[in-house]
């Protein structure tokens, strides 16, 4: 499914948040604007169904038995990016 999204000013946004979050509510999708620069999306929250959600868990659990780290590796994770 495609949602055309509305372009809206960030002032004009602040003093109509609660109707903008009704039509959200509604599927529809807005961008906001900061001196006709896109600055954020208002968009609907995707909530997974049961079955994306079980597929999702299923392959966590495939995938964490099929290789194990090593004592070296998970040292180097720790401090990676560590000064």
């Amino acid at each position: 499914m495609t949602t055309l999204s509305s372009s809206i000013p960030l002032a004009e946004a602040k003093s109509k948040l609660s109707e903008l979050i009704k039509r959200v509510s509604r599927g529809e999708e807005f961008i906001i604007t900061r001196h006709e620069t896109e600055i954020a999306r208002l968009t609907p929250v995707h909530r997974p169904s049961r079955g994306e959600m079980g597929d999702a868990i299923a392959r966590m659990r495939a995938n964490r038995s099929a290789r194990t780290a090593t004592a070296a590796e998970l040292l180097a994770w720790k401090t990676e990016g560590r000064r």
